[in-house]
């Protein structure tokens, strides 16, 4: 990702762009021309983002990854009070999916501990049994947030200390947290093994068998792990304002940028669906692109007037989210490379 540049007229509007179709980034943040008054950049410019130029130039020379070591608090007390109930889930698609159900229930009391598989559509919700007695509320509460969601079983104290550590599950389900927002491990291994196609479709199948192989894999790791540290990044911030948009909004942008890219839908569909994507995930991300379009416009810049105060705004407060944002690495490997390539020389901050 080039250095963040602004680049504001009365015709040009902020875009946090999300270029869901390049294969060997996953999510990219940059300032973006768009065309018509939409802030989302059009479907069109962004599935044209596909080239070889896209990774090198997609890494950020100004953008440190703030790590801090895994937490022992990943182990949740479970007491004779504690009860966990494992629901199915649908609909859920990528990290936003998490914030989303998770959010749902912050408002029942006695609730412990949330881990939200997306690739097998079950949530498991550790609660107070004392204070939560009626565990049809966490279904409720799950499916009116979007998420249909069914009640399979509960387990009771006894029975959850005979499992493995919950720290042990969050790291099977997520890669990591960002103040809070989890970054989805299916995110991830979406991410990479497309990655890892692009490689092979333009260098063969060989690409990835001998040591530089292993070398470029490792360095897709680390970027693709670091551009979904800044999506949470900014996903924190907007969760710690309360900032929200409504499914029409997002439905507008959404109309807006295929007409201002002139694509129907059924094309976009074929051409994410080729890349290897499910349209479920692209949608999920086009809202999140969305949300942090109007965030950064109604709450960032709204009292900047010209391009230099924009610019600085964005500035002062991408940096000062990145140092409040607290990182926890759920995966022991991934932080290990980020230590080996910060140790390299490899452009991420240290690892703490």
């Amino acid at each position: 990702m080039q250095r963040i540049k602004s680049i504001f007229s009365n015709k040009i509007i902020l875009s946090v762009v999300f270029i869901l179709l390049i294969i060997t980034v996953a999510v990219t943040f940059a300032y973006k021309k768009t065309r018509g008054n939409s802030g989302t950049l059009p479907i069109r410019e962004i599935t044209s983002e596909v080239s070889g130029k896209a990774y090198k130039d997609n890494i950020a020379d100004n953008r440190p990854v703030p790590v801090s070591a895994p937490k022992s608090g990943g182990s949740l007390a479970i007491d004779e009070s504690t009860s966990k109930a494992i629901l199915s889930v649908s609909n859920m698609s990528c990290s936003g999916c998490i914030s989303t159900i998770k959010g749902s229930l912050v408002g029942i009391e006695g609730i412990k501990e949330t881990i939200v598989d997306i690739a097998n559509g079950k949530t498991v919700v550790y609660f107070d049994n004392k204070k939560l007695t009626d565990v049809s509320r966490i279904e409720q509460a799950i499916s009116a947030s979007g998420y249909p969601a069914k009640v399979q079983r509960t387990l009771a104290a006894e029975a959850i200390k005979k499992e493995k550590d919950i720290a042990a599950a969050k790291s099977k389900y997520y890669i990591a947290s960002v103040g809070g927002y989890d970054i989805a491990r299916v995110d991830f291994e979406t991410e990479l093994e497309i990655a890892k196609k692009r490689y092979t479709k333009t260098y063969g199948d060989a690409v990835f068998s001998d040591p530089r192989g292993e070398s470029l894999v490792n360095n897709l790791k680390t970027q693709i792990a670091a551009r979904l540290v800044d999506e949470g990044i900014f996903m924190q911030e907007i969760q710690k304002a309360g900032f929200k948009v409504d499914d029409q909004t997002v439905e507008n942008e959404f109309n807006a940028s295929l007409q201002a890219g002139n694509q129907k839908l059924e094309e976009l569909k074929r051409m994410v669906t080729e890349t290897g994507y499910e349209f479920d995930y692209f949608k999920k991300k086009f809202q999140t692109q969305v949300l942090i379009n109007k965030y950064l416009n109604n709450k960032v810049l709204a009292d900047a007037s010209n391009d230099f105060e924009k610019q600085n705004a964005f500035n002062a407060w991408y940096q000062n989210a990145k140092v409040l944002a607290e990182v926890v690495y759920y995966d022991s490997d991934l932080k290990q490379l980020l230590q080996t390539q910060t140790s390299s020389g490899g452009g991420c901050c240290p690892v703490k």
